[in-house]
């Protein structure tokens, strides 16, 4: 009998073990959770002629990557930061001249005022980094001048990059190989790795090197359970699904939604920057809400959101990409500075020189306990010869938008899709 009652003791103990343990492999997925919202710990301070500049550079921001979107085939994952490109043709506009400048400034949306241009840059570098202690921005911006062309930068030019945008200004042999690995250097320092390198060689001939690395890494206010991914269908562009890891929450954030997609805010931090997510309506592609949206209506949308339950499910990735620039560029209207024969920064320089190469490299990192991005943009100069709270499900298993701003003004810091690749 003893052994009889030993024996259902060891086989109930078995059965409480084996279900504890089945509860902790099957847990639900995603218990509910709420963002506690923070007022945010500082506000970037713009002036009304900021405020002005930040709307039209937003609107930039919007063109270059509709632009470069229109150019694309849709079928692929992309990331921009429109804030580095910003930031380089902030630098470019200090040193040029003419009609070179005027294109400049009237892509960005800036005005004439070169010394409002440098002080607005400035002015976001500055704040940036400080805006939420809670997460980390950098920004870092690089002029390298080829020793051997005898290239020298104007005085007043020298000045104006290390006052108003903290550039490290060095003169280097392009002629020598160790020339190349000190520019990668540079770029893979100041990503964190996440850009290791910007070229893949370098041409004697080139006079000048301008660049620009930002930064991001924060965590979500409120990160996914790990336990919470799992594997499940994801429909690509072509209308084909495959397997993707998609993290589970639900959380009490912002959200908003029209006719075209629906939205929803995952805050990072201490609530100073946020990812904002943006997924086409049912029957809607993603080409289709890009085509079909401008800078207004997105702008509406993010406006118009309101506190709601969101049960949210949301791929983790990661995305890079290489985008060339002088042709977009050129389509929105600064055309002069890639002209051997039209380019004047005669601010910037006695020597005549034009933009022969202008790139960017990205990198976004999206999983359970938030995101990191950074951005790599060069450009190559060489001589001329409290409401209601609703229940909503939010859940991205088809190609969607993604912004990364900073709050207190809006700053598109990085913008991209993600497509299943």
């Amino acid at each position: 009998m003893k052994q009889t009652w030993r024996l259902l003791a060891i086989a109930a103990l078995m059965l409480v073990t084996i279900a504890s343990c089945n509860s902790e492999d099957e847990e639900p997925i995603g218990e509910d959770e709420v963002v506690q919202l923070c007022d945010w710990p500082t506000t970037i301070q713009l002036t009304e002629e900021q405020k002005q500049m930040r709307d039209n550079n937003n609107e930039f921001a919007w063109r270059l990557f509709r632009t470069l979107q229109e150019a694309d085939d849709h079928q692929g994952s992309s990331i921009l930061s429109p804030l580095s490109v910003t930031y380089l043709l902030g630098m470019m506009d200090a040193g040029a001249a003419g009609s070179t400048r005027d294109e400049i400034t009237d892509v960005l949306g800036f005005g004439n005022d070169v010394a409002a241009v440098n002080e607005y840059c400035k002015t976001m570098i500055d704040g940036s980094a400080i805006a939420d202690p809670a997460a980390t921005v950098k920004t870092a911006n690089c002029i390298e001048v080829n020793s051997a062309r005898g290239i020298g930068l104007l005085p007043q030019f020298v000045e104006n990059m290390k006052h108003y945008y903290y550039a490290q200004i060095d003169a280097l042999d392009f002629t020598k190989g160790s020339t190349l690995d000190k520019i990668n250097s540079w770029c893979k320092d100041h990503t964190d790795g996440m850009i290791p390198s910007i070229l893949d060689e370098l041409s004697p001939d080139q006079a000048m090197i301008l660049l620009n690395a930002i930064y991001f890494k924060a965590d979500w206010s409120a990160k996914f359970n790990k336990k919470n991914t799992r594997k499940m269908d994801y429909t690509l562009p072509n209308g084909t699904t495959a397997k993707r890891d998609l993290m589970h929450i639900k959380v009490r954030t912002l959200y908003g939604q029209n006719d075209t997609c629906s939205v929803l805010r995952l805050p990072f931090g201490s609530g100073a920057y946020g990812m904002y997510v943006l997924l086409p309506a049912e029957g809607l592609s993603l080409e289709e809400l890009i085509q079909g949206m401008s800078f207004q209506n997105l702008n509406a949308l993010l406006e118009n959101t309101f506190f709601g339950d969101i049960d949210i499910l949301l791929p983790k990735f990661e995305t890079s990409s290489n985008t060339q620039l002088i042709q977009p560029l050129s389509d929105m209207g600064i055309i002069s500075a890639f002209d051997p024969f039209g380019a004047d920064f005669s601010n910037m320089t006695n020597a005549p020189l034009y933009v022969s190469q202008m790139l960017q490299k990205a990198k976004i990192e999206v999983n359970e306990d938030g995101a990191k991005a950074a951005a790599v943009t060069m450009a190559g100069f060489v001589l001329t010869s409290y409401q209601p709270y609703y229940n909503f499900d939010f859940h991205a298993t088809r190609p969607f938008l993604y912004l990364i701003l900073e709050e207190s003004t809006r700053s598109i810091f990085f913008i991209g899709t993600y497509c299943g690749d």
